[in-house]
Formats: C-alpha cells, structure tokens, sequence
C-alpha cells in the first residue's frame, strides 16, 4: 500500500489489492452467523484475496497467522477474543519476516476486553478498514519467558487474574461471561494464597504481598473491569495496578466501581506508569496470564520482565 497522508494518529493509505487472512475462533458461540458474514464479505470484495480459516484445535490461530505471515499476507482479521488476537499477533512476530501485516480485532469473544477500550464494530467495517488502510499504529508488549518471546496487546495479569482467567476458560460453554468471571473470581479470592513480590519500575518500586498486579495497555481486563485507566496503547509505557490484599465483600464493591475508568481510592490499590515492569517473586508462587490466556507460574526467586516496542503494531481502530 502506498503512503498518502498523516492525520493524527491515524494513517491513511491508497488502497491495492490485498491477501486478507480472517480467522475465526471455532469455539464461538455465534460461529455459524460469523462464516456466513464473512462469507459474503469475501464475495462482494473479491478483486482481493481472502482467505477464511476456522479454529479446530488449540494453537490453531498462532499456526494459521505463523504460514499468513511467510507467505506475506498484507492483513489479518481476528474474529474471536483477546486470546485470538493475541494467538495471531504471536504467530506473525515469530515468523519474523519484514513485510508489515495490519491488524484487525472483531470482538466476538468471552471478555473483549481490549474492544472495551478502542469500540465495537461489525465485521464489514473491519474489512472496509482493512481495504482502505486505515489504521492505528499502537505499542506491542513483550515478555521473555525461559528464552521465549511472547507478545500480547490489551494486557497481562500476575497474580489471581490469571487463575481466573484459566478456570474461566474451562467452564465458558456452563455459565454467561460475566457470571463466570464473578464466580471464579469470588471462590479463588477465598483461598488464593498471596505472593510477596517486589515489582521495579522506572522510577518506584513495590515490595510487599500482591494480590493482582496489572500491566496494562488497554484499560480493561477480566470481563470489563478498568483495572488501569492510566494505560494508554500508545505513548510507550504500562498502566501498571497493584491490588494487595482484598476480600470477597471488597472485590464485590471493587467490580462495581470497576466498570468505569475511575481509579479506587483504597489504600490496597496502587498506581503506576512505567516503561519496563519487572517482578520478582520473593516468596510463595506467582500465576500469569497475558490477554486473557493462562501463560505459566513463577516460582520464589523467578523474575519476569514486561517491555514495550513502541508504535509496532498496526491495528484498525
């Protein structure tokens, strides 16, 4: 696509042909009015090329984005939750080839969490926003873990988020969204054994026990909570949210303050910027989890490090 003009953050472009891959998550609970969209999308926009991929098994969004990438596919629509936009932006960034890929997200998933952030659209204005290049070039994070990359978009978790996030996944076809989220929150409150960590930001430092600890570029995680309303996706830094201790009555009255953007003005709940996060395990066990998919556990004197490529991912807004 060829460079036309700048308008604030937004990038305009001439539009060409195109290879668009769209991959829909299969466990949907809307799959079948999804293809057929998509269907008819890909008819009536056929001078380009695009290509309908349908998730079978775990790990197939990463694998569908990974061959996309190498054979220079131009853009990917996502259709699913954060964890499929977060599965296709992994697999292009270790196919590490150098032609740029522009990302769409249409949120049709369990939390949506980062469409929360940036705004629910149909499925043809993300295509329409794709053939028309426009788009928003916002900050990648990145965490290394045991020598492996792995990038996420909206945000990460440490701590009980990440315990809710992998018995939510478990029990998504027997309970609503929002109820799921409650309930597993509410039980893992009751027994969640808290971690001490000590957590290096730029310019602070936190060392003590931790509940949660949010390292957010979007506002939301779990289900519509805006557990960082200092995050911004642009900019180059985190929203980073330490919640101490908490218990069950106080997490209830938290969700409900949570809906908005508003900061809780509690003593147990801290807030940061920063444009590397690094936490240190100092006793007990640490689950985290990055866009909404359960990743792994740190054990006592494990360090994880959160850092940002800035303005390296092209998404449609």
């Amino acid at each position: 696509m060829f460079h036309l003009f700048l308008f604030g953050q937004i990038e305009i472009h001439l539009a060409l042909l195109m290879n668009i891959l769209i991959v829909i998550n299969g466990l949907s609970d809307r799959l079948a009015s999804i293809e057929a969209s998509a269907a008819t999308l890909a008819s009536k926009y056929s001078e380009h090329s695009i290509d309908v991929r349908v998730t079978k098994s775990a790990g197939d969004s990463f694998r569908y984005a990974y061959v996309a990438a190498t054979h220079k596919v131009d853009a990917i629509l996502a259709c699913g939750g954060d964890g499929t936009l977060n599965e296709v932006v992994n697999g292009v960034f270790n196919a590490n080839t150098k032609n740029k890929v522009l990302f769409a997200h249409y949120p049709c998933g369990n939390a949506n969490d980062l469409a929360r952030t940036i705004g629910f659209h149909d499925l043809k204005y993300y295509l329409e926003k794709i053939i028309s290049g426009e788009y928003m070039s916002i900050d990648c994070a990145f965490i290394d873990r045991n020598g492996k990359e792995r990038r996420f978009v909206n945000g990460s978790t440490a701590g009980i988020g990440a315990l809710v996030c992998k018995d939510v996944s478990t029990l998504r076809r027997s309970l609503p969204s929002s109820l799921n989220y409650l309930v597993n929150t509410l039980a893992w409150v009751m027994r969640y054994k808290r971690p001490f960590v000590k957590i290096e930001m730029d310019d602070e430092v936190y060392e003590g026990e931790m509940m949660l600890a949010v390292i957010g570029k979007g506002h939301f995680m779990g289900n519509g909570l805006g557990f960082a309303p200092q995050a911004s996706l642009t900019g180059g830094d985190f929203g980073v949210t330490v919640i101490s201790r908490a218990s069950v009555w106080q997490m209830i009255s938290f969700r409900s303050k949570l809906n908005g953007k508003d900061k809780l003005d509690r003593h147990e709940v801290n807030y940061y910027k920063s444009k590397k996060v690094k936490i240190t395990v100092l006793s007990g066990q640490m689950p985290i989890e990055t866009d909404g998919e359960f990743l792994d556990i740190l054990y006592e004197k494990e360090t994880i490090v959160f850092e940002l490529d800035k303005d390296s991912l092209s998404l449609v807004t």
